[in-house]
């Protein structure tokens, strides 16, 4: 016999009043109060806590927890939030007040991805005795100055070049500046005429190995440090090569393509010390600088001494630093710094902080004496400062030199007689976007050919006595290589957000499309549902 089994069905209706209107999409759900914001947002704010993954909410609405538990997780959520938020801040604060950073970006970068430097070597005597002898008795001069007496006051044109002299009296430059009145004259042109000549100076050069005409390689031109000997020198765009040799001068700085002294620049100077009338220093010898070659040579270069009889060896060891197209797309005031070709140039053809300075040193002293020094850079467009300016020259000299000219410098006014402070605007100069630096080592020993054997050609037919032999190369084949570059762009920014809120708050991209969806996506279908059931109940 079958045995028939009763089996009761409970009504639908029963089933769907039993279950959790939020986890049943279908049928009848809780009415929303979108007239009550507050209960609405908590109701919200709730459901929320319920379903994200962001660390510590659901401990918060849960119902199996006590009070004091959901306080608890309350307060350890909270402070994450804060912790969180006062790290992103610092974060933007540090970004925000060093923008941009400078790191090594390769230390095997090729020396001959870099220019050569420019060598330029300044003889310590600025007036050739020579020369001033024959000057004197050429030039026109008073009833009571003999030739040798003008000859000696010659050495009293070097105090514009900033060398002071303790004899030096107010009755001297007046006799220099009758004199050279009298032979219309101008300081300039003096210190040219009487500066020893490069021809004088450089017996002998070779150029990577091979043996080459001095003049073709060193051109004169005007320093701080007075008239000197330049090699690979671009500053200007004069050049002061022989008109003949002009056309076989490279446009661009001269490059190497290995290393060692054999590879560089080699040349035979002699400093003439029977020609000695009026020096910088209480030596005798050369100043040999090695600098950028579009740079103004002053004392800023790197600088040695080679004194006579000496071979020098100076190696190179060039840095080169560069800035990335984020860095130069940031205004200026943030990357704080200039390429060579953003800021026009009045003296020089590239932009570079060295030249800059010496252009608004120039600017300064033009300012409150109207001319330039002799020794400072000039386009012809100003005059240079005669013997009556000297006075001017001297008592503003603290104000147009240094680091900061015109930067709150006490100087005294002549006309008045009188000391007064003076607050100039510090130079609108800023460091260079790109730019090589030229480390320089030097050894040196006894120059002697007496058991040598090497280069018998270049020594050849020449007398070495009190000579200098002086050597330039890159010391390695590769160097170093800087980055100018973004604190943090935005996709370091990004990864600090993502990293700092993942690890306080387990944060992530969904997280935030999860909340503007409970929040905005939600509560459309929610009133849209709600219109729904109203219309079919």
């Amino acid at each position: 016999m079958t045995t028939v089994k009763r089996i009761e069905v409970t009504p639908i209706e029963t089933i769907s009043s039993k279950l959790d209107p939020e986890k049943f999409a279908l049928g009848k759900r809780d009415e929303i109060s979108f007239h009550d914001p507050l209960r609405w947002f908590l109701k919200r704010f709730k459901h929320f806590c319920s379903v994200t993954a962001l660390h510590g909410f659901g401990h918060i609405v849960r119902e199996d927890t006590s009070l004091g538990e959901r306080i608890f997780w309350a307060l350890i959520t909270l402070t994450s939030h804060i912790t969180a938020l006062v790290l992103l801040w610092f974060s933007w604060n540090w970004s925000t007040l060093i923008p941009v950073v400078t790191v090594i970006e390769s230390t095997h970068y090729a020396t001959w991805n870099i220019p050569f430097p420019a060598v330029t070597i300044c003889n310590l005597n600025k007036v050739s005795k020579k020369k001033a002898v024959v000057l004197a008795e050429t030039m026109q001069r008073p009833h009571n100055i003999t030739a040798e007496e003008l000859a000696l006051l010659f050495d009293e044109l070097t105090i514009f070049m900033g060398y002071t002299h303790e004899s030096t009296s107010a009755e001297d430059f007046t006799i220099i500046d009758q004199v050279l009145k009298m032979n219309n004259a101008t300081v300039f042109q003096i210190l040219q005429d009487l500066a020893p000549k490069c021809s004088d100076m450089l017996d002998r050069c070779m150029w990577k190995g091979t043996q080459t005409r001095c003049d073709t390689l060193f051109q004169p031109i005007n320093t701080t440090l007075g008239i000197c000997c330049s090699f690979n020198y671009y500053a200007t765009g004069k050049m002061n090569y022989p008109a003949k040799l002009v056309h076989s001068i490279p446009k661009v700085p001269r490059r190497v393509t290995a290393c060692g002294h054999q590879t560089g620049l080699s040349v035979i100077i002699s400093p003439n010390i029977n020609d000695y009338h009026s020096t910088i220093l209480g030596s005798s010898g050369f100043r040999v600088m090695i600098h950028n070659s579009y740079d103004l040579v002053d004392d800023n270069a790197e600088m040695k001494i080679i004194g006579p009889r000496l071979e020098a060896f100076l190696s190179v060891a060039p840095e080169a630093t560069y800035a990335t197209n984020d860095v130069l797309r940031l205004p200026v005031n943030i990357r704080k710094c200039f390429t060579p070709t953003e800021i026009p140039m009045s003296t020089v053809q590239k932009y570079s902080y060295l030249n800059c300075m010496a252009e608004c040193r120039g600017d300064i002293a033009y300012e409150l004496c109207g001319c330039i020094p002799p020794n400072f850079p000039n386009n012809g467009s100003r005059k240079f400062c005669e013997m009556h300016d000297l006075k001017c020259i001297l008592h503003n000299k603290n104000i147009y030199t240094g680091a900061a000219p015109g930067f709150n410098i006490t100087r005294r006014v002549p006309e008045k007689d009188e000391w007064m402070i003076s607050t100039k605007t510090v130079c609108p100069c800023l460091p260079d976007c790109d730019y090589v630096t030229y480390g320089t080592e030097v050894t040196t020993g006894i120059f002697s050919r007496n058991n040598s054997y090497n280069s018998v050609s270049f020594f050849k037919d020449i007398n070495l006595a009190d000579k200098s032999l002086v050597h330039v190369f890159f010391q390695d084949l590769v160097s170093t290589r800087y980055r100018m570059d973004m604190n943090q762009n935005w996709l370091s920014w990004l990864a600090t957000i993502g990293g700092i809120l993942g690890l306080f708050l387990g944060f992530s991209i969904v997280t935030g499309f999860e909340f503007v969806y409970l929040f905005t996506l939600r509560v459309f279908f929610d009133r849209y549902v709600e219109r729904v059931h109203g219309k079919t109940t």
